[in-house]
């Protein structure tokens, strides 16, 4: 008797394998699993914040009065110079010979080095003409570079008393560069409840810039609640988030994270995490626990399907590049995924785990061109292996082959365009590539909010994707009306196992409108379908397809 209840056990933990581990190259509506209700909660990434520049007091260059003895010029020789060869600035000054130049036009030469040095990123540098006979044409121009003074940051909390630590690779006697002080200075700044406010300013010896940081606390805790219709309708598409951060609460630079979802069908998510610096480079180490439970409705409720989703997560992330207009950060995180998946109608059980090490380059650009605009965006690498239980492995052996190693390549950008009249150009593009059929989890998804509009969460989920989004956006006071077109394609199985068409291609069309008040923000939209059809992954077709979201930070 056991035996056989035991055969009839492994029979249905097959059965299940076939809707909970593979991707059927049908369209038929399949039931959401752990692996997709983790990946449809996957962020899209934000634009970058625009931080405030860094005040320089730098002696003013002024130009003298015309007028006086008139010189004739025919060689130039530079002091001081340490950055730029006297090749370089002498072809900064141009053709000399055959002129000749008063008082204020040798000033104006000597002028046009300080703004070389200045519009190169030595911000303190000074050309000058030092006291000289000019009997035999040989002009001489100094340069002080200018270096730094006192380096010092200055805070009323006792909490920033590490502050300083960041301003170390800053040497009194080194020269002022453009680079290295926004570098070191908006490290300080990313620390968390904290806003640094440095300045430059003339130092006691003639050249130097003394360098004063104010770091003031601007929040111990912070956070934000949040209600949508984002879900997946099997799911729960209507969702209550809570998610607060507790900023520098041990150390200068620390940060706590504590964020929970729960949705109309009683999925809930909790997820806790802790990251610090590591040292004052702007190296950063995290970790971090998430666990999801859901429960099937609507249609499925019949199913009593349910399961969970557990993720740890262990990492380091480091700017290579920190500025003003230029950003690249690399990060990687060491992930183990646990994901159980239960039918207690059919008594079947099945289990899932995998541990990946994805390494992103995050990135983001700010250039003048057209009206000014930022690129943003980021590219990653992840190489994983997943396990499966006995009865799903025997499944997957004959079907899609997902256990063992996979790799997958994600490339994420955006592109923020500003146009006259207050109008902005917004368009992004996400794709996928992957060397083998992959998990649910690991999946890419076309439809919902973030995706294309007009589809419902869950729709066009395959190994292998591209979408493409386009927005026309108007700003006026608090409002942000936009109309959007989205498109996309995916590959359910990079290799089929059975006939049928494994592409699905969806697009739509609609309008919205952002509103941000203070430190409440709302978005309202809907969209049409213009091609793909009905949806597969749901059985309502709602036409329009309506999204909204409301949250408030403080």
């Amino acid at each position: 008797m056991k035996n056989k209840f035991k055969l009839a056990h492994n029979r249905l933990a097959f059965s299940l394998a076939g809707i909970f581990c593979i991707s059927s190259t049908a369209f038929a509506a399949q039931p959401p699993d752990a692996g997709r209700t983790l990946q449809e909660m996957v962020p899209v990434l934000s634009a970058p914040e625009n931080r405030p520049g860094i005040t320089v007091a730098a002696p003013e260059i002024t130009d003298g009065l015309a007028g006086g003895t008139q010189v004739d010029v025919t060689s130039v020789t530079f002091s001081g110079n340490t950055k730029f060869t006297e090749e370089v600035l002498r072809g900064v000054l141009g053709e000399l010979s055959g002129k000749t130049y008063d008082m204020a036009a040798m000033k104006g030469l000597a002028n046009l080095v300080s703004r070389y040095y200045r519009n190169h990123g030595y911000p303190f540098a000074r050309a000058f003409l030092p006291p000289q006979p000019l009997t035999d044409g040989a002009l001489r121009i100094d340069i002080t570079e200018g270096c730094y003074g006192a380096i010092q940051a200055k805070s009323e909390d006792p909490r920033a008393g590490n502050a300083q630590s960041f301003l170390s690779d800053l040497q009194t006697g080194a020269v002022i560069e453009s680079a290295a002080l926004e570098r070191a200075t908006l490290i300080l700044d990313d620390q968390p409840g904290f806003k640094s406010s440095p300045v430059v300013r003339p130092g006691q010896q003639t050249g130097a810039g003394d360098l004063d940081v104010l770091v003031e606390r601007v929040s111990r805790f912070s956070g934000e609640v949040g209600l949508d219709n984002y879900g997946n309708r099997y799911t729960g598409n209507t969702r209550g988030h809570l998610d607060l951060f507790a900023n520098s609460p041990f150390i200068f630079g620390d940060k706590v994270t504590l964020r929970t979802m729960l949705t109309s069908e009683n999925m809930w998510m909790g997820e806790v995490g802790y990251s610090r610096p590591l040292g004052s480079s702007g190296l950063r180490g995290t970790v971090s626990y998430n666990q999801n439970y859901y429960q099937l409705g609507k249609e499925f409720a019949n199913l009593k399907a349910h399961g969970t989703a557990k993720v740890s997560s262990v990492g380091l992330s480091y700017p290579l590049v920190r500025s003003q207009n230029t950003n690249v950060t690399l990060s990687s995180n060491l992930q183990e995924k646990k994901l159980q998946d239960i039918q207690d109608v059919a008594i079947t059980q099945g289990n899932k785990s995998s541990l990946s090490l994805p390494i992103t380059l995050n990135f983001d650009r700010r250039d003048t061109l057209g009206g000014g605009g930022v690129t943003y965006g980021s590219f990653s690498w992840t190489h994983g292996n997943l396990s499966l239980d006995t009865g799903l492995a025997a499944t997957d052996l004959n079907t899609a082959k997902t256990a063992g190693n996979y790799d997958k390549l994600n490339l994420d950008v955006s592109r923020l365009q500003a146009l006259p009249a207050n109008f902005t150009l917004y368009g992004r593009f996400s794709a996928q590539l992957t060397n083998k059929n992959l998990d649910s989890s690991e999946g890419f998804g076309l439809g919902g909010p973030s995706g294309v509009r007009a589809y419902p969460s869950g729709e066009g989920y395959g190994n292998e994707g591209m979408l493409a989004q386009l927005e026309l956006r108007y700003a006026v006071n608090m409002f942000a009306p936009y109309v959007f077109v989205d498109g996309g394609n995916v590959r359910i199985n990079h290799t089929p196992w059975a006939a049928g068409n494994n592409h699905r291609s969806i697009g739509g069309d609609g309008f919205g409108v952002r509103i941000n008040h203070k430190d409440w923000n709302a978005d309202v939209s809907v969209a049409w379908h213009t091609y793909g059809g009905i949806p597969q992954s749901d059985s309502n077709n709602n036409t329009p397809m309506a999204w909204a979201t409301l949250g408030y930070k403080f």
